[in-house]
């Protein structure tokens, strides 16, 4: 097995583990507010998939080049961005989010955060929203050569060669609120991993 194998593998099996996890969700359980500060499941699950679409498509897929983020988000910096997200590109931010908090002109990344009050999704059309990104960023991945991965990605938090990126900030993110999502099923009585 290779490092891109690897990562398809990694990235493959956290998609399925999402998918698992909420595919037996009514839209109900997912708009559930629970107590305290957590995030609906909803909102959580808007989080990763437009987390992961757009930080591929930005961040990993060519072509590159020096573009106003503006454009996108109208905001203030510039960064070096590969691909237009799918949400935007394919509209499907409109399809899938009903309602979104006020808007955060400063922050590029204000409508995929999870949110805990304002957030509400179609989820249906989430869950063909997550099929379309899943499938893509997979059949990208598995056009990759492993000297691909090496590519360095600079970020706010350092730099990480491409392969590292998406281990990181893919993989362990979608891996991570899955277990948030579990426990959100557990507070409402249902059963959290289907496993």
């Amino acid at each position: 097995m290779n490092t891109v194998e690897l990562v398809y593998f990694s990235l493959g099996r956290a998609f399925e583990h999402l998918e698992l996890l909420v595919s037996d969700l009514t839209q109900e359980q997912a708009d559930w507010l629970p107590p305290g500060n957590a995030n609906s499941i909803g909102a959580l699950y808007w989080h990763i998939i437009g987390y992961v679409d757009q930080l591929v498509h930005e961040w990993c897929m060519p072509p590159f080049a020096q573009i106003a983020i503006e454009e996108w988000f109208e905001s203030r910096r510039d960064l070096e961005m590969g691909q237009v997200p799918l949400r935007h590109s394919a509209g499907w931010q409109e399809k899938v989010v009903s309602a979104l908090p006020p808007e955060n002109p400063e922050d590029p990344y204000w409508d995929v955060r999870a949110v805990r009050e304002g957030l509400q999704v179609d989820l249906p059309a989430l869950h063909d929203y997550a099929h379309v990104t899943a499938q893509t960023i997979l059949d990208w991945v598995a056009s990759l050569a492993p000297e691909d991965l090496e590519r360095m990605i600079p970020t706010p938090f350092g730099d990480y060669n491409q392969g590292q990126f998406l281990e990181y900030f893919i993989v362990w993110h979608i891996n991570v609120h899955c277990g948030e999502i579990a426990v959100l099923k557990g507070c409402q009585g249902l059963k959290g991993y289907p496993w």
